[in-house]
């Protein structure tokens, strides 16, 4: 049995971890913000901590479950969209989005699949990073929960 860095394996499913400590430092520094501003402006305080609290309630909804019993991908990146189910068969490739400060300072990275469905582009959020090196990790992963890369499998996916 494999240990996965990012997935927690429950049987044949592979439940995407949230990364605990990525919200709570983000969370601390808009608590922080919010905090510094409370006296000067108040309102502002109060959305800051409005948006806190999203961020929060977010983190506990958010979920990325691979089942090879079902051969699907179930995924929920916010509150503000249900979870969609997508067959494993119809994966297309994954896709790296990087936040840059300045052009040169990595801010955040994101990591999303992507579905072809009915001839459309269908795409499940997997996870963020600060580095492009977590990003790969989650990749590889991924790829290797999914057995792709595998020649004897037929699901190659395109470099």
């Amino acid at each position: 049995m494999n240990n996965y860095q990012f997935y927690k394996q429950e049987g044949n499913q592979y439940i995407f971890r949230n990364q605990p400590v990525f919200i709570a430092v983000l969370c601390i520094i808009f608590l922080v913000i919010a905090g510094l501003i409370f006296n000067s402006v108040r309102t502002g305080s109060y959305i800051i901590m409005a948006v806190v609290a999203l961020i929060v309630v977010n983190f506990f909804t958010k979920k990325f479950i691979i089942d090879m019993d079902r051969k699907t991908i179930t995924g929920k990146h916010t509150i503000f969209v249900p979870a969609r189910t997508y067959p494993i068969e119809n994966f297309r490739n994954f896709h790296v989005v990087a936040t840059k400060y300045m052009g040169f300072i990595t801010t955040n990275v994101m990591l999303s699949v992507y579905f072809e469905i009915d001839g459309k582009e269908k795409h499940l959020t997997i996870g963020q990073a600060l580095t492009q090196k977590g990003i790969q990790k989650m990749v590889n992963e991924t790829e290797d929960i999914l057995n792709i890369n595998h020649p004897e499998n037929g699901h190659q996916r395109p470099l």
